[in-house]
């Protein structure tokens, strides 16, 4: 029985955060952006600018229209993969959206930048959980993944592009500079958020360490945070001396006490340490299973019988 109950739970989970999430942000372009006459970037915007023209709350259902486009074409060009969960949740954010609107739900300030700052952090908030959750919001995003599968053009690069065009329209239809200027915060703060959500929830941090101990180097890591390593070894372009580096994948508040460990056995090693955003493998996250494998059934080809073919 408990087992059975923690299997629905772990399947209705992500739903239910794409629902809190679709929630989150429609509230926050009702709330801070609609009154202050700012634009969002992508199909969000384009209903903004449907309601200009119109005078009707018609943000959703104008990028609904869009996403539903962008979704068929997506579709039949990157497969049905591209899920359920993007079509729901890209479907009650706009609908929510317009609801949110017919109710009049009251704004709480009237300064546009305390807008731009708290409706571009609760938006990228609940995008963020939309998009964690494995779904989409659809239009832009759907049309940056289409020119990706085709064209090899980045996602970063599309988005930029839609979000500026829809910007440079709002412009010359209706909204002033100053608008448009206060748009842009609200864009920044929001892609800024979104990507805090996606890779803060989980963040990792790659450490690499050149030093001339690495077995008690290796023994101080492994006792005091429990965490494997991999070690190379390797020639100092300068010295020509063999040098020994350490790499690991440690969680960012793990991190002070690494520098701790580093420094009380080798002061003079040499520290690397990046930012990573996706861990597969044992003690983090699982590789994702294909879906396609799975439908069919099948195991790829191994190479050596490819060759044989």
């Amino acid at each position: 029985m408990e087992l059975k109950i923690r299997k629905i739970i772990s399947v209705a989970w992500p739903w239910l955060v794409i629902t809190f999430g679709a929630v989150l942000a429609a509230g926050g372009y009702v709330v801070f952006i609609l009154p202050m006459n700012m634009v969002g970037g992508g199909v969000i915007g384009i209903g903004i600018i449907a309601r200009h023209l119109t005078g009707l709350p018609i943000v959703g259902v104008t990028s609904l229209a869009v996403t539903a486009v962008v979704f068929v074409i997506a579709t039949k060009i990157l497969g049905k993969g591209f899920g359920a969960k993007s079509i729901y949740g890209a479907t009650l954010m706009s609908l929510l959206i317009d609801l949110f609107l017919i109710l009049k739900i009251p704004t709480v300030t009237d300064d546009i930048l305390l807008a731009a700052f708290y409706g571009g952090a609760i938006v990228g908030l609940g995008l963020g959980l939309i998009y964690f959750s494995g779904a989409s919001t659809g239009g832009a995003d759907g049309l940056g993944q289409i020119l990706w599968k085709l064209k090899r053009i980045s996602m970063g690069r599309t988005m930029i592009v839609i979000d500026v065009f829809v910007l440079g329209l709002a412009t010359i239809i209706f909204i002033p500079l100053e608008q448009i200027m206060y748009s842009f915060i609200f864009i920044y703060i929001e892609i800024k958020v979104i990507d805090m959500v996606l890779n803060g929830i989980r963040a990792n941090q790659r450490v690499m360490i050149v030093t001339d101990e690495p077995e008690p180097m290796k023994k101080a890591i492994f006792d005091s945070l429990r965490r494997g390593l991999t070690i190379f070894t390797g020639t100092g372009g300068y010295t020509g001396k063999e040098r020994y580096m350490l790499t690991s994948v440690v969680p960012r508040n793990n991190v002070p006490a690494l520098r701790r460990i580093v420094a009380s056995v080798d002061k003079q090693a040499f520290v690397i340490i990046q930012d990573i955003h996706q861990v597969y493998g044992e003690g983090f996250e699982t590789l994702p299973e294909s879906l396609t494998l799975k439908k069919n059934n099948k195991t790829p080809a191994r190479h050596e019988d490819s060759e044989k073919e």
